[in-house]
C-alpha cells in the first residue's frame, strides 16, 4: 500500500476512534489521491462508514442507515485485512449497527460507551 494512503488510515482512525467521524471522512478524502486503483471503492466504503456513522450521533436515523450500508456493500468485497485495517471488526460492527437502527433498538448511551472502531493492522 502506499505510504499515504497508509498515512491517511492511520490518522482517519484517530478521528474515528476520538468518536469525530466527519473529521475520519474527510482524512481519508484527502488520502484518496495515494490510494491504489483497485481499493478505490474500499476507501470510498470507509467514507461512508464514517459519514454513517456522524449521521447517527446527529440522529439522522435515515441518512446513517443509507451511508453505513452504502458504505459496508462497499467494502464486503475485500479481504478482512484489505486496506491495512480490521475490516472484519468492522464490518460485523456496522451491521449490528444498521440492524438496531433498523429494529428501532439502537441505545446511543451504549454506543458512546463502546463506540465503533477503525482498527490499523500493525506493519510486519
Amino acid at each position: 500500500m502506499e505510504a499515504g494512503a497508509r498515512r491517511a488510515i492511520i490518522d482517519a482512525a484517530r478521528e474515528f476512534n476520538a468518536g469525530r467521524y466527519f473529521e475520519a471522512h474527510e482524512v481519508i478524502e484527502a488520502g484518496l489521491d495515494s490510494v491504489p486503483d483497485d481499493q478505490w471503492e474500499l476507501f470510498t466504503g470507509l467514507i461512508q462508514i464514517a459519514v454513517g456513522y456522524h449521521k447517527t450521533t446527529q440522529q439522522l436515523w435515515s441518512g446513517a442507515l443509507r451511508m453505513l450500508d452504502s458504505g459496508l456493500q462497499k467494502t464486503v468485497p475485500f479481504a478482512t485485512d484489505a486496506g491495512g485495517i480490521n475490516l472484519a471488526a468492522l464490518r460485523e460492527r456496522v451491521r449490528a449497527d444498521i440492524e438496531a437502527i433498523r429494529s428501532g433498538t439502537f441505545d446511543a448511551e451504549a454506543f458512546a460507551r463502546q463506540p465503533p472502531r477503525l482498527q490499523p493492522l500493525v506493519d510486519e
